[in-house]
């Protein structure tokens, strides 16, 4: 028995970007897993590390995601969709833990503290990609074809990413 291709999704490039945002985050986490394991400036370190992840490339992605994705996963969605609001929750939330964990960097917390705060972030970051790749990206590749959005969504959302703020 043979099975239908499965056919081309309009958003492979941006599934592509998270799936590398993705890989990054569980070298991280990896690394986050022997953290009880090491000295107290290690620690400070591996916190710090999962901060500058955060900051440099998860922040600018999420910034771009509500400047140009999530509109037009409304609009695709159809009137009185509320189809990103828990994404867009989502990114508060990522960012008042980061606030927490910066504070308890700042205060010399303890390893399992570091280690719970660093979790918490990773997890609610893949957490975030996978309800996007599940449930907001579905609404997109039925809505625009790879060219419409290339053009509309995804070279803004590149545009936005990069700049600074």
């Amino acid at each position: 028995m043979t099975t239908a291709p499965t056919p081309a999704r309009s958003t492979a490039p941006l599934r592509a970007e998270h799936e590398k945002l993705l890989a990054s985050l569980h070298a991280i986490a990896e690394r986050v897993e022997k953290l009880g394991e090491q000295t107290t400036p290690q620690q400070m370190a591996q916190a710090r590390e999962v901060l500058e992840f955060v900051r440099k490339q998860v922040i600018p992605h999420a910034r771009a995601e509500e400047y140009t994705l999530y509109p037009a996963a409304d609009w695709a969605a159809g009137e009185g969709s509320h189809i990103t609001e828990v994404p867009r929750f989502e990114h508060k939330l990522i960012v008042a833990r980061c606030d927490a964990l910066d504070k308890a960097i700042g205060a010399g917390a303890p390893g399992g503290r570091l280690m719970h705060l660093c979790y918490s972030i990773l997890g609610l970051i893949a957490a975030h990609f996978v309800t996007t790749d599940e449930v907001v990206l579905p609404y997109l590749d039925k809505a625009f074809d790879a060219a419409r959005f290339e053009k509309e969504v995804l070279t803004p959302l590149r545009v936005e990413r990069g700049v600074k703020r």
